[in-house]
């Protein structure tokens, strides 16, 4: 049986609203919103935004869920306007998790409004305050999370989140708030089920100055993967829409941070960048930020690492006293790895075993770009083949380098073509799968012949 509300009336805003201002001129007296006001969270007589997005320190304000937990527990909210007006209207603009909690939390007033309370709500209610707060990237037991039913609630939202919502999709936002009120409602009757984390975000770039650039395939649940892997600040991209235009999300893991992965410098340049500098496209919290999700962002995340990472570089040198956070005491010169995705893993985590610094780029054009950077590169470890050209380009790029590196070619078997590769200029050959072994020893020698501005 569906799902449906009795003190509560879902309304799906067209747009988000500018103000406070016309969050009342254009809503009825006894309104609650849900994150659907680019102002600040609180009440004004008799209108409510509960949100801890925009003009709010981010680590000490509740999460939209919790501020309407607590509003209706204490304050007794619904139990006051419901004897003015029934139902309630709840203004909301998308159908995130906490949107969909805060919605459960005020139609199901009585559970919280009761003097024991009901502990599973209360616990999901925290429970989704700290992931929340962070962003999504809070570190978690991913196993705990799928065990205690956490991602079985809310993966109508997951399902949603995968498709994008676009303009009009009033029908899409409903569905989906009310399919995890379902569940919510099942989870605390005892009927709950099981779903895994089957995410697998890709890094597209890892800076050495702490950030990486993932893409998450429209999985929210790529950032407590990422965060089980700690990884703490995160340029993320959501999703490619159809009209080619991309949403993205900034999240800054630790509010100590805010010396080097700077989020409102960084809003600030990726909105200056945009094909419509006039259209409000980026905006945030300290800790956390994106695109809008409805219109997208014009920008390519490789033009965003563009921006970024000279920013952030920057950040990193003041705060370090002229010496890069990450580059301080460094065990050995960074390795750049041009390879794809899928290809790449299995040697960037022996690399990384081995106490070097990885760079990663999908492509030689990427790789150029990388190499550009001023990074400190002493090789280069590269597929035979990639999508714009071969180890030969990559060779030639290395030898022009303003100081030559050495490039190490992966070959998924060795064969008597290798010894041709050797004989154009390649450093070493190795073979898949990358025994730790035979890669510390060719790191070795690498070592030896690292020119002084690399060491």
């Amino acid at each position: 049986m569906e799902y449906r509300f009795q003190d509560i009336e879902l309304r799906v805003a067209s747009r988000r609203f500018e103000s406070w201002e016309h969050f009342e001129r254009e809503t009825p007296e006894y309104s609650i919103g849900l994150e659907v006001v680019d102002d600040i969270p609180g009440h004004r007589g008799h209108h409510v935004h509960f949100d801890h997005h925009s003009g709010v320190v981010r680590e000490a304000t509740m999460s939209a869920a919790m501020q309407a937990y607590i509003a209706v527990r204490q304050g007794r909210l619904m139990e006051r306007w419901l004897a003015r007006k029934r139902p309630v209207p709840v203004h909301v603009w998308n159908a995130d998790q906490d949107v969909c909690l805060a919605a459960f939390v005020l139609e199901h007033h009585d559970l919280v409004e009761r003097s024991e309370g009901t502990p599973l709500l209360r616990w999901i209610v925290q429970y989704n305050n700290k992931i929340d707060v962070c962003g999504g990237l809070y570190p978690v037991n991913l196993d705990e999370l799928v065990q205690n039913h956490f991602t079985w609630v809310f993966e109508p939202y997951r399902q949603q989140r995968m498709r994008g919502k676009g303009k009009n999709d009033d029908e899409l936002v409903t569905s989906t708030i009310r399919a995890v009120c379902s569940r919510l409602l099942d989870l605390l009757e005892g009927r709950a089920g099981t779903a895994p984390i089957t995410a697998q975000p890709d890094i597209l770039y890892n800076s050495p100055y702490n950030f990486v650039i993932a893409d998450e395939h429209g999985d929210p649940n790529s950032r407590l993967v990422l965060a089980s892997q700690g990884h703490t600040n995160l340029i993320s991209h959501i999703c490619t829409r159809p009209t080619g235009r991309h949403t993205y999300s900034l999240i800054r893991g630790s509010p100590f941070d805010e010396d080097v992965f700077q989020i409102p410098k960084l809003i600030e340049a990726f909105q200056a960048a945009e094909d419509q500098p006039d259209a409000r496209i980026w905006g945030g919290s300290n800790l956390a930020a994106g695109s809008d999700s409805e219109l997208g962002s014009s920008l390519h995340w490789t033009e965003l690492r563009d921006i970024a990472e000279p920013i952030v570089r920057e950040a990193a040198l003041t705060a370090s006293i002229g010496v890069p956070v990450r580059a301080q005491a460094p065990i050995h010169p960074g390795v750049l790895v041009v390879m794809s995705p899928e290809e790449r893993d299995p040697l960037e985590h022996c690399l990384r075993r081995c106490g070097f610094e990885v760079f990663v780029a999908p492509s030689c054009t990427e790789a150029r770009k990388v190499l550009n950077m001023q990074y400190q590169v002493g090789a280069v470890f590269t597929s035979l083949r990639l999508p714009d050209g071969g180890y030969g380009t990559l060779l030639e790029m290395a030898r022009k380098h303003a100081h030559p590196l050495p490039l190490v070619v992966c070959l998924p078997r060795l064969d008597g073509g290798w010894v041709d590769i050797l004989e154009q200029g390649a450093f070493q050959v190795i073979e898949e799968p990358y025994p730790e072994d035979r890669v510390r020893s060719v790191l070795e020698r690498l070592s030896e012949i690292a020119s002084p501005a690399a060491r």
